[in-house]
């Protein structure tokens, strides 16, 4: 999992080691903000999502879409988002921010995962259930009547497919700071309201994997993530599944940087403290990951520019790299579908008409694995470009049930070309036929350069190749890139 610092590029494959039998759509997960969507994507005159949009999409296969987003969530309000818009009320639905109808509601989400072939996964307002008041706190069992009667709705239109549901959205920091036993009481019992009208419906409780020091209670004493969990988890048996919210290879307003290292580390910590508590794995979904939305780079917008550009793109890339070795890890869902700054599409960042920006080919080429199994892989790397986690390279290999061909994923964050060893013993001197899927920079560019012109397509290209006596061959990766690689014997 780990990238090891070193003076030469070298994967080696442990053949051996199957971390995952088979590669969980879930990791491709897209998040929905439904106002920022609504307001760069969605045609409010045809109520329908702009041209293109779904035949987009549905190339990067079944995953979960999200929905009605992140702090949105927090007060929105779903059965003012049904039925005939001119019976829709305004919502006010994010801090600060003026209120408007819900016009990619829930009717408009549900047909939008039919359209794309997505999944269903809903994030539960367990704050308020007043539409005079949306952003105040309402009384724990009105809350928890109004969730099970969106449950009610949701079952009758949606029965082909698990029914996940998150208990609200970071309600343990930010704005709230909401303690362990408010958010445990307050989760409990829309849970438990919400089983009596579906059995099968599937939670999602947050943990935590860092200390907060509480803002706007400064009487309370910091909360450890352990404690935090413990408390959560001993609260909410019923519960197996938990979420993690990650942004890194950014810097942040407060001048710090999270890389991708660093939140493995947390993750590590997180799966620590979950065993110990329940003495088994955990089910964990990352509910929103995406690049730092603040950055040290020049330029005049600090957001737009780097969430999704090419620089985005091999962060993303990296990101998923890392995760596709944890098998604790179910899903990832990526911040966002045009949830403001993170644009899959280009709604005002250069062109503003709607194109894939290079974040969507970065996930193209990921899909483009079609091998199920992930093997544990150990890479060591140069790191000439400087980045923070201290290596330019990170990769992860697939196969199939006979190891009869070899996949890999790999990141080079060099705006160089770089040259890396594999090693796979199973392909010890045989000839091979190498093919690769890949986006990159130009050489000597940096992927977050404001003039650097990226050409809004994934690239193919097919070689031969022979692993030594050894098992070692030597692969090309592009400057700048995502690649997705597979390797099959000659005559097989």
């Amino acid at each position: 999992i780990e990238v090891w610092s070193a003076k030469e590029n070298k994967i080696i494959v442990d053949h051996q080691t199957v971390l995952r039998k088979q590669l969980p759509d879930e990791l491709f997960s897209i998040n929905i903000n439904y106002r920022a969507f609504q307001r760069q994507i969605w045609d409010k005159d045809a109520m329908q999502v702009r041209p293109g949009i779904i035949d987009y999409l549905k190339p990067l296969g079944p995953s979960f879409f999200r929905y009605p987003g992140g702090l949105v969530a927090n007060s929105f309000m779903w059965d003012g988002s049904i039925g005939p818009l001119s019976q829709r009320t305004d919502q006010l639905t994010v801090f600060k921010d003026p209120a408007q109808k819900a016009y990619f509601g829930l009717d408009e989400y549900l047909q939008f995962l039919d359209d794309t072939n997505g999944q269903f996964f809903y994030v539960l307002n367990i704050v308020g259930a007043d539409a005079r008041r949306p952003l105040s706190q309402s009384p724990v069992e009105t809350v928890a009547e109004k969730n099970a009667e969106l449950a009610k709705y949701i079952m009758a239109k949606v029965d082909d497919q698990t029914r996940y549901y998150q208990l609200g959205n970071e309600l343990d920091r930010g704005h709230y700071e909401w303690a362990a036993p408010k958010y445990v009481a307050r989760a409990k019992a829309t849970v438990e309201a919400v089983q009596k009208v579906d059995k099968d419906a599937k939670f999602v409780a947050f943990m935590r994997d860092f200390t907060l020091k509480y803002k706007h209670d400064k009487t309370m004493a910091p909360s450890k993530p352990e404690d935090y969990l413990k408390a959560v988890m001993d609260g909410l048996p019923e519960v197996s599944d938990y979420s993690l919210h990650h942004y890194y290879d950014g810097v942040r307003t407060d001048g710090k940087s999270r890389t991708v290292t660093f939140w493995m580390r947390l993750l590590r910590n997180s799966i620590k403290h979950y065993r110990t508590i329940r003495d088994e794995d955990p089910n964990i979904w990352i509910t929103e990951h995406g690049r730092q939305m603040s950055s040290n780079k020049p330029g005049q917008d600090l957001t737009v520019q780097y969430t999704s550009n090419l620089g985005a793109a091999i962060s993303t890339a990296d990101y998923l790299t890392m995760i596709a070795q944890v098998p604790q890890v179910k899903g990832a869902v990526w911040h966002g579908l045009n949830a403001g700054p993170w644009q899959l599409f280009d709604a005002n960042v250069q062109y503003n008409d709607f194109r894939p920006r290079p974040i969507y080919y970065g996930f193209k080429v990921l899909r483009s694995m079609d091998l199920p199994q992930v093997l544990q892989t150990r890479t060591t790397s140069l790191n000439e470009s400087g980045n923070l986690s201290g290596y330019d390279i990170r990769s992860v290999a697939f196969t199939d049930e006979t190891q009869s061909t070899l996949g890999l994923w790999a990141v080079n964050h060099s705006s160089k070309p770089q040259e890396v060893t594999v090693v796979f013993k199973p392909f010890a001197a045989k000839a091979v036929a190498v093919s690769q899927q890949y986006i990159a920079g130009p050489a000597g560019v940096d992927a977050d350069d404001l003039t650097l012109k990226f050409d809004d397509s994934v690239h193919s290209k097919t070689a031969s190749g022979e692993f030594t006596a050894k098992g070692q061959i030597k692969l090309t990766l592009p400057p700048s890139s995502v690649s997705s690689f597979k390797l099959k014997p000659s005559g097989l």
